[in-house]
């Protein structure tokens, strides 16, 4: 590895001298092709190599280019762990000032970032904290000895109002021998208590609390938002991060020992990754169901149901934490006809890592489909319409969601929320009646509207767009505007 790590960094080198317009275009690709080689390997090898690579470059706004690059891409990544390189970047390079980040906000971000993750990196040794449960008895977490899930949630987080009915599905099937800690991020004892009995009914789980905020949890877990969910091992290393629920039982599927399938890893997720992009902005729900049936063709249709099972249980996977109206209602169309319209899905592994996560998924899926009518409902929200001399552009009140062309549905500290809503703004000018509804809000001032919308449209990822037609039938869903 480190032979061809020096080769590259020579062609690194050689072709930022080379490029003078567009100085680091070409590198920027060759590290693209550093960071698919290097995905998998563990986190110490993955810090070291990224060492000798930001160490092997001369110039220093190489140098400079270099790292930020490699920074945000294990920043940004999607595989469970990475970010424990950018939290080794921050500490190796950024902070103690041996290669300079954009402006002192970046850095200060950086600071920010490492401060709050790096105790609780992957890999590492959980941070012992001590809480008290419902009777004020102190109580130290994680367990020794035990696999710990440690599930950091609030009572108005409207995510976690989505992952904790999962969770709960999912602790109440397993057999997996897992202590289940829920710890409550807020400061109300009686939204906590109502919580414990209608959403966190889990046999055998411990409910913990710090309204006071003294065992730094936030600091040391990295809770800067909900839900947190991390899994600890019974030597007390923290092997997942980052985790829903789906990633929670495949985790626990492979250190159980007990099942024949893995599924989602991340020699998969690649794999759909580049199958995936060859149809860019061009895949139609359709092509989900052509990739599908095109590879039950060539397992199930030879004979081998092994086969079929894993790599359709790959892609269910995969499209579980995919965006998008082309991938969503092609799921739909995929779960319906090759996991629960099919007969072989009969263990009780199949049942616990694919029917049930599949049944879930085509219950949010189904809810207000494209062709439906959305219900005569008035909700709270902020409609925004082109303004003209008579009123204003957007006013908030209670409006009906069968009298707007969109509805957008957001929560507050969501990055791409933020970015939806400039672009629903952009609508509003072109005379489209587009309505904002803050779910955060509404779980506050209105629980019982926030319940409603839960269950009647599909929230589990937000932002959550739609375009409705003449009352109020749905023409599009899950946009991405």
């Amino acid at each position: 590895m480190k032979r061809l790590l020096v080769a590259a960094a020579v062609l690194f080198a050689a072709l930022a001298l080379r490029a003078q317009d567009d100085p680091y275009g070409a590198l920027g690709a060759k590290l693209e092709e550093y960071f698919t080689a290097l995905a998998g390997e563990p986190l110490s090898v993955q810090n070291a190599e990224c060492d000798f690579l930001i160490e092997s470059c001369k110039d220093s706004l190489v140098r400079q280019y270099v790292a930020l690059k490699i920074y945000d891409h294990y920043l940004q990544s999607r595989i469970m762990g990475d970010d424990g390189v950018a939290v080794h970047l921050a500490d190796a390079w950024f902070i103690p000032g041996k290669v300079a980040m954009h402006s002192d906000l970046d850095l200060l971000n950086a600071k920010v970032f490492a401060e709050f993750n790096r105790q609780s990196v992957l890999g590492a040794g959980a941070p012992s904290i001590l809480m008290k449960d419902p009777s004020g008895a102190e109580v130290s977490m994680p367990v020794d000895g035990s696999y710990t899930l440690l599930y950091f949630y609030d009572t108005s987080c409207s995510t976690c109002r989505i992952e904790t009915p999962r969770l709960r599905q999912f602790l109440t099937g397993t057999d997996f021998p897992l202590t289940a800690v829920a710890v409550y991020t807020g400061d109300d004892a009686a939204a906590w208590a109502h919580y414990r009995t209608s959403s966190l009914d889990v046999p055998g789980m411990i409910h913990l609390w710090d309204p006071e905020m003294e065992s730094d949890y936030q600091r040391k877990y990295g809770v800067l938002q909900t839900p947190r969910m991390f899994l600890v091992a019974p030597d007390g290393t923290i092997v997942g991060r980052g985790l829903d629920t789906p990633a929670l039982s495949m985790l626990l599927s492979k250190f159980s020992g007990k099942e024949d399938y893995v599924y989602g890893t991340q020699e998969s997720t690649a794999l759909f990754d580049r199958l995936f992009a060859g149809y860019g902005d061009d895949l139609k729900p359709s092509d989900i169901l052509d990739i599908a049936s095109y590879m039950a063709e060539r397992t199930y249709g030879e004979g081998d149901v092994e086969s079929f099972k894993q790599m359709e249980g790959d892609l269910l996977y995969y499209l579980s934490s995919r965006r998008g109206e082309a991938v969503k209602e092609g799921t739909r169309l995929f779960i319906d006809k090759y996991i629960l319209g099919t007969d072989v899905w009969t263990s009780s592994a199949d049942t616990s890592q694919i029917v049930s996560m599949a049944r879930m998924m085509k219950d949010l899926l189904d809810r207000t489909p494209v062709g439906s009518t959305v219900p005569d409902r008035k909700v709270h929200g902020e409609l925004l319409r082109r303004p003209c001399l008579f009123r204003k552009a957007s006013r908030k009140g209670i409006f009906s969601l069968r009298k707007v062309d969109y509805v957008v549905f957001y929560t507050q500290g969501c990055g791409r929320c933020q970015e939806t809503l400039a672009a629903a703004r952009t609508l509003a000018d072109s005379k489209a009646r587009v309505l904002l509804v803050d779910m955060d809000s509404l779980f506050t001032d209105y629980p019982d509207e926030a319940r409603f919308l839960l269950d009647t449209f599909d929230l589990s990822g937000l932002p959550y767009v739609m375009q409705l037609g003449p009352g109020g039938v749905v023409r599009h869903r899950y946009l991405e505007l």
